[in-house]
């Protein structure tokens, strides 16, 4: 069934009073106390939106898109077109642990801004070595805290590192004058137009399909081809995203296959996470329990390397191993609704009875403190409990 998605456009101007873009804000009822609203209002107002003639929305201008740090850790920002989109960074995301990817996006040649800043000596200080990640500072003109000369100073040292500045929530002339007084590059705010409510419609796929696409391996091109196939809501929608200015073809692509070909495995499996997010929000990067599986499939497939096994399918073992729960299906459904997925993973996940069953019966036993049992399990691989344990403190790590 497709289902409508309400967003509000607001336009962003330079000083010319010309438009420079508009920042594009979810508008439907979210739960703001969930730590996933944020990344599930973006998902599911891109989703729509990217499927369309977005261009027309964005009126010439580029579309100014809220992230938190759950979206930036997804990987969905790469599915963006950088010449359409800014990106403008949450102002509680923690930058320390997104920075990396901050980085590689800044050179990719992405415009990131960064919202809601309040100009003071703590924020100033807090942001001082990451200001170089980002094009743009957009400054909240209407906390109660802003003072007019601390602004236009930082206004100047942000102009010295090559950052524009921003003045948002500008709402009379009067405002408009002063932060053009002060230096301000570039405004938004009630006093130019207040949001305009529009709406995109968009299919929802079956969210166990996308789950089984999203399985399926990169050498598996012809599995997918026939998956989407087999599913004319998925098929229209990648057909209609090929066909979305984001690629500028010349002519229309009318069969699946082709059109897979033109966005390529890597977008796919991007825009089936972003889709699976605007699903409901319980996406299989933030969720609780598919976190666990994610730390996990590090640790299986950290020791599938040390011992000689295929890192891949340890790392689809820890991957697939909640699904029974996130999809309240047995093991015999799962088995079922992932056909195409390799037979010693599928073993590994319903009977155990394989060296990736073993190494995640390991995993589930340390989540549990039971930090005995599996010793035996452990031997049984030729390998120390001290060995296995350093490996899992590792991979724990490296979701950090």
């Amino acid at each position: 069934m497709p289902k409508e998605i309400v967003f509000a456009k607001q336009p962003i101007l330079d000083r010319d009073e010309k438009l420079v873009g508009y920042e594009l804000l979810f508008r439907q009822k979210i739960d703001a106390k969930n730590p996933q609203s944020n990344q599930y209002a973006t998902s599911a107002l891109l989703s729509a939106f990217l499927s369309t003639g977005y261009r027309q929305v964005l009126d010439g201008g580029r579309g100014f898109v809220n992230v938190d740090e759950l979206f930036i850790k997804s990987g969905s920002i790469d599915i963006l077109p950088k010449e359409d989109f800014v990106i403008e960074i949450l102002e509680d995301v923690k930058i320390l642990y997104v920075s990396e990817r901050l980085e590689k996006y800044k050179k990719e040649g992405y415009t990131l801004a960064l919202d809601d800043f309040v100009a003071n000596r703590e924020n100033f200080d807090r942001y001082m070595e990451y200001f170089y990640l980002f094009d743009i500072v957009k400054f909240d003109m209407l906390d109660p805290k802003v003072d007019r000369k601390v602004v236009q100073e930082y206004v100047e040292v942000l102009k010295n590192f090559g950052i524009k500045s921003l003045a948002e929530k500008v709402e009379t002339k009067e405002q408009y004058e002063q932060c053009k007084e002060m230096g301000f590059d570039l405004f938004q705010g009630y006093f130019f137009l207040k949001p305009q409510e529009t709406s995109q419609k968009t299919l929802q796929p079956n969210k166990r399909t996308l789950l089984e696409l999203w399985s399926l391996g990169d050498d598996e091109f012809d599995k997918i081809v026939e998956k989407l196939r087999n599913d004319p809501e998925l098929s229209l929608m990648i057909i209609k995203l090929v066909n979305s200015p984001m690629f500028a073809l010349k002519k229309e692509i009318s069969s699946v296959r082709e059109a897979l070909v033109y966005l390529g495995l890597r977008n796919f499996k991007k825009w089936v996470l972003l889709t699976l997010y605007a699903q409901n929000g319980e996406d299989i990067v933030s969720n609780p329990k598919v976190a666990v599986a994610k730390s996990r499939a590090n640790f299986l497939a950290a020791a599938a390397k040390a011992w000689g096994l295929n890192e891949g399918k340890a790392h689809m073992t820890g991957v697939l191993s909640l699904l029974e729960e996130l999809l309240e299906a047995s093991k015999e459904e799962i088995e079922k609704q992932l056909p195409f997925v390799d037979k010693e993973v599928v073993e590994a996940l319903t009977s155990g009875d394989n060296a990736y069953g073993r190494l995640l019966h390991i995993a589930q036993r340390i989540e549990q403190g039971d930090f005995a049992s599996w010793q035996e399990v452990s031997e049984s691989l030729g390998r120390s409990s001290e060995e296995i344990a350093a490996i899992y403190s590792d991979a724990l790590l490296k979701e950090r």
